[in-house]
């Protein structure tokens, strides 16, 4: 069995640099996913006073966007952890130093696969489907 060399200190920092723009990635997710609980919870209270069809409409509006935002950090999270895999892999293609280009150097990663994996339809589908029920139920 071969030992692989130990990494030198720019691959380290490369590696670094990587882990820390997955990281905020993920806290955005989360705080999109917190956003989206928050406003949907107000427009609940909001319909209870008078329920519309405006109001389920603007609900569910603002949850599909709140979606769309989680799925795009969410891809691109996946992208700049693709991109950090290759860069620890020694036995793919050089990545250049320091590179941050995930969309180059990262694998792809469908818009429609991260939108409707089964995470974010559990999250936000149900977030929709609640908002739409108990705004028309009170209606």
């Amino acid at each position: 069995m071969t030992v692989q060399p130990a990494f030198c200190p720019e691959e380290v920092k490369h590696l670094e640099f990587l882990q820390a723009v997955i990281a905020r990635h993920a806290n955005t997710s989360f705080l999109v996913k917190s956003w989206a609980m928050t406003v949907s919870g107000a427009f609940i209270a909001v319909a209870t006073r008078g329920p519309s069809w405006k109001t389920a409409a603007v609900a569910v509006g603002l949850a599909a966007g709140f979606w769309l935002l989680d799925s795009f950090y969410l891809r691109q999270e996946r992208r700049f952890r693709t991109l950090y895999e290759r860069v620890a892999d020694r036995g793919t293609p050089q990545v250049p130093p320091f590179t941050m280009d995930a969309e180059q150097y990262g694998g792809p990663v469908p818009w429609r696969a991260v939108a409707l994996s089964r995470t974010m339809l559990l999250s936000y589908g149900v977030l929709v489907a609640l908002d739409t029920m108990t705004v028309l139920f009170l209606a």
